[in-house]
């Protein structure tokens, strides 16, 4: 049940670029996170729809969860 997480960083420093997260389970490719200044997304391996959340939407549901999910 190990992941591997891979991240690319812009070569450049350009503002408006996100950084990726490529996030793997077994080796099976689980979706990539996207992190910018404005806004946190997940694209889902399958390629449907991308979810966004902006920084403080992000910040309440993290805050308002008391326990972890685990699968």
């Amino acid at each position: 049940m190990a992941h591997k997480i891979t991240m690319r960083q812009p070569k450049d420093s350009v503002v408006n670029r996100d950084v990726e997260f490529l996030v793997y389970k077994n080796n099976k490719k689980l979706g990539t996170l996207k992190v910018s200044k404005g806004s946190i997304d997940w694209i889902p391996s399958n390629g449907t729809v991308a979810r966004y959340l902006s920084w403080s939407d992000f910040a309440l549901i993290m805050e308002s969860k008391s326990e972890v999910i685990v699968q």
